[in-house]
């Protein structure tokens, strides 16, 4: 069976490093994985509505070690608690492998998959970008055709990280370079099932390389990583996009891990790819990429059970509603004349505009923090941060987006991300 591309999102770090004639793509300090994932997702649903039976995350760099990220972005999307998550975080193949789930998860009944792919690089990736792509997979009538293809695995490591470790280690070049995942994408690439592909694209941890053998395989090399960098797991999804003018064959591997997959795109996708290479030509320069003020003796109070009895104010921006009023952040008690009343959830809107604006020179977050009010399109008002990077006037057209407030505080043995909603400019 093969899947159908419903649509995509991407959310590719809008700022840019210069490093080796090459362009990273750099996140500014409060995203991560979840925030550009989050992006990137709702991107991708908001132009194809309907029920999603499953989402599946494949990220390297996840905010959390442990304990799972999936369900954020079940919150953060405002999706139904009984969608089905997966979390892949082996090797950037795993973009791949989300996609050939997804199918499985069709043939067996499902209507939509959301596949998404993210990556925050960390300061030791040298070749690493920062952002996030979003596939809505269904049955038929999409704007592609994705045919899994062969897999491999085997114990053939080319780079690795062991628990506790802060550096990540690279196998010796002249070994990754010859074998690695250049020999797991030659033998994937073989396959019958794509040997009439016009095109072979392929996404290893190693630009040069992969660049190197995908040439030998017919291909043209890889030009999106000279501008982002490798997205991690979502950097094969990223190849994806960009191919929807024509079928190939893709594959990606590292780590003796190999998936492929076939791309057969329909006229209608000339418009997505049109927005998808835009969005990675796009960005503004800078000599480093940003980063947060220290906050002295900032240790804000967090929790566990806090962090799940408010994660509808916090996580899926909602508010409660007594008789015509929406309340905003939800009272602990129900307001005066509605005593007896259970008030009734309600999603908030995420765009609206600038009412006021204001600069906070105290927030430790940053240097200056601006604060806007802001009049939401469902008629509610809003009190947000500015996301990092933005400067906002008043009357300025926004939307709210996911971004991390702070790490919780060491004093209460906690240290939970604080996720909420910042304002920044519509396109």
């Amino acid at each position: 069976m093969s899947a159908s591309l419903l649509h995509a999102g991407v959310r590719i770090g809008q700022l840019r490093v210069t490093a080796r004639g090459s362009r990273r793509a750099v996140a500014n300090f409060d995203e991560d994985a979840v925030t550009l994932a989050a992006e990137a997702a709702t991107s991708a649903l908001e132009r194809n509505g309907g029920p999603l039976d499953a989402l599946i995350l494949a990220s390297l760099s996840l905010p959390y070690a442990e304990g799972g990220c999936a369900q954020l972005l079940v919150e953060l999307l405002r999706l139904p608690s009984e969608t089905i998550v997966v979390e892949l975080s082996s090797t950037l193949r795993d973009g791949f492998l989300a996609v050939r789930l997804a199918d499985g998860l069709l043939a067996a009944g499902a209507q939509r998959v959301l596949v998404v792919g993210a990556h925050r690089a960390r300061p030791d990736e040298r070749d690493g970008g920062d952002g996030a792509v979003a596939l809505l997979l269904g049955r038929d009538g999409g704007l592609a055709c994705l045919t899994p293809g062969a897999a491999h695995a085997e114990e053939l490591r080319d780079r690795w990280r062991l628990p506790g470790d802060p550096a990540l280690h690279i196998a010796d070049p002249s070994f990754a370079d010859a074998f690695g995942a250049a020999r797991v994408a030659r033998h994937l690439a073989s396959g019958d099932q794509l040997a009439d592909a016009p095109r072979v694209a392929l996404t290893g941890p190693a630009p040069s390389a992969a660049a190197r053998v995908e040439r030998e395989l017919g291909g043209s090399g890889d030009s999106l990583v000279a501008r982002t960098g490798v997205l991690g797991s979502a950097h094969p999804l990223l190849r994806l996009l960009d191919s929807l003018d024509l079928p190939t064959a893709l594959v990606a591997a590292s780590g003796g891990l190999g998936e492929a997959l076939l791309c057969e795109p329909e006229p209608a996708a000339a418009v997505l790819v049109a927005q998808v290479r835009e969005a990675v030509a796009a960005g503004s320069d800078v000599e480093a990429a940003p980063r947060p003020n220290a906050g002295v003796d900032f240790h804000p109070y967090q929790s566990a059970p806090r962090a799940w009895r408010e994660r509808g104010q916090d996580l899926r921006l909602e508010g409660l509603r007594y008789g015509d009023e929406v309340h905003y952040p939800p009272p602990a008690v129900p307001p005066p004349g509605h005593e007896q009343e259970a008030g009734v959830p309600v999603a908030l809107a995420r765009t609206g505009r600038v009412l006021t604006q204001t600069r906070d020179h105290v927030y430790p977050g940053a240097a200056v923090t601006q604060m806007v009010v802001l009049d939401l399109d469902d008629g509610g008002r809003f009190y947000a941060q500015a996301a990092a990077g933005e400067e906002l006037e008043i009357g300025d057209r926004v939307r709210l987006v996911p971004r991390r407030l702070h790490d919780g505080g060491s004093d209460s043995g906690t240290d939970f991300i604080q996720y909420f909603w910042k304002a920044i400019r519509c396109p």
